[in-house]
């Protein structure tokens, strides 16, 4: 997945409202997240990219299965917002719980946990921006999943990101969040 940091039109553009972002995400065929003015505008996904993506949130949705929390996909928006930030992410998979705020069809509330499946042009901004940006805003558990076969998982601790875990190989994922929630790294990889 090719990430490109634009400015649109051709014309030098430092800062985009939000509401011109709508107009260009709603004509985008990839995918668009906008960064406090900034738009990132990324490409469509790889094979490799949507099998674990949707393998993840395969495993997922049956363990929430009747419980209160739902997990998603890219397909929905998470806006992370306060008086001088807003960063509107689809990230790849994600859980929210109880009755998440929501703003037509997109969460204002921070996901419990997100999982960033990483392409090699998408790898600083979810190492550096989203990492800060989710341990800001409150996300609990933030996975960062590498293609080539492991998962680099922070844990809010005290308003801080902390490395809880790294996973790779035939390991087996747990959660820091949910005690019970454990995911074989060959059913995600596979």
């Amino acid at each position: 997945m090719e990430v490109k940091w634009v400015n649109i039109p051709n014309n030098v553009k430092a800062y985009y409202t939000e509401k011109e972002f709508e107009e260009i995400q709603a004509n985008f065929n990839g995918k668009a997240e906008y960064e406090n003015g900034e738009i990132i505008l990324a490409s469509n996904t790889s094979i490799k990219h949507n099998l674990i993506k949707g393998n993840i949130l395969a495993a997922l949705i049956m363990y929430l299965k009747g419980s209160k929390c739902r997990a998603y996909d890219e397909q929905i928006e998470v806006i992370f917002k306060n008086e001088s930030e807003l960063h509107k992410y689809k990230p790849d998979v994600f859980v929210m719980c109880d009755n998440p705020e929501k703003q037509g069809e997109s969460f204002l509330s921070p996901p419990k946990i997100i999982f960033e499946v990483i392409s090699r042009s998408t790898a600083n901004h979810d190492y550096i921006t989203k990492l800060y940006v989710y341990q800001k805003f409150g996300v609990l558990e933030y996975n960062i999943v590498e293609q080539n076969g492991f998962i680099v998982q922070y844990t809010l601790i005290e308003g801080q990101y902390q490395i809880t875990n790294t996973f790779k190989g035939e390991e087996i994922y747990t959660s820091t969040i949910f005690k019970d929630l454990s995911i074989n790294l060959k059913d995600i990889f596979e």
